[in-house]
């Protein structure tokens, strides 16, 4: 884990969230690439993971990009197929 990935899970440690259903991994990636675009990055969410347009996500952008990643997890959990 990369410094500002830890930084960004102590931040979101503080936020209460509770996980409403389990999502499909297909389901996970379109969450996860919807919000995304909101930050106008180039997203797009499938059965096969998420696809970046451009050149990715740009290194300011991680932090936000792996902040809506644990918090769509911990709202709906992470898919079975995709925990480590």
């Amino acid at each position: 884990m990369i410094e500002s990935d830890a930084e960004v899970a102590r931040a979101l440690s503080t936020i209460p969230v509770r996980a409403s259903r389990q999502m499909t991994a297909t389901e996970y990636h379109v969450r996860v690439a919807e919000v995304l675009t909101l930050f106008d990055i180039e997203a797009v969410g499938d059965e096969t993971g998420i696809r970046y347009g451009g050149e990715g996500v740009e290194l300011e952008d991680q932090p936000l990009e792996a902040a809506v990643r644990i918090l769509i997890g911990r709202r709906f959990g992470i898919p079975e197929s995709l925990a480590i």
